[in-house]
């Protein structure tokens, strides 16, 4: 077996992954404080079809999950 990356490497300490959740906090919540002027521009353009519906589902889908990881985030 070859070795990988473990909880155990001391190359990767505890403060390294404070700084990336952290980081990745700041990211989402920025994230979902931006996303609604995407869904409201998607919205002022119109609904044609159908890749338009999937273009604002993901929208809301990726809104709902930025807020979900970003609701801890503390400037």
């Amino acid at each position: 077996m070859s070795p990988s990356t473990s909880t155990n490497d001391p190359s990767v300490t505890a403060g390294d992954r404070s700084r990336l959740q952290q980081r990745l906090r700041a990211g989402a919540f920025w994230a979902a404080v931006l996303l609604p002027f995407c869904t409201l521009a998607v919205l002022a353009n119109g609904l044609d079809g159908n890749g338009d519906y999937l273009v604002l589902a993901g929208l809301l889908a990726g809104n709902v999950f930025a807020l979900f990881l970003g609701h801890d985030y503390r400037a």
